[in-house]
């Protein structure tokens, strides 16, 4: 049924969303810190766990945090 169609589609797309930082810091890691991979922590939020997982400082994190409200509407 085409109504609820995009239902499923919505879904997937958030999945693919969610992940995206993983991938970023996967690839940033790969490629900058010789392949030194930091898993999540499932305590902290999208920015500060970007930010733990590229290595970087506690000051970072609020600026990722600030860089993903930020860029959140496009």
């Amino acid at each position: 049924n085409k109504m609820t169609a995009w239902e499923h589609v919505y879904e997937d797309a958030s999945d693919i969303v969610a992940r995206i930082p993983v991938l970023a810091a996967f690839i940033y890691n790969l490629k900058y810190r010789d392949d030194k991979q930091i898993s999540i922590d499932p305590k902290l939020d999208l920015g500060a766990n970007f930010a733990q997982m590229i290595g970087q400082s506690e000051q970072y994190k609020d600026v990722a945090r600030m860089y993903f409200i930020l860029h959140s509407d496009h």
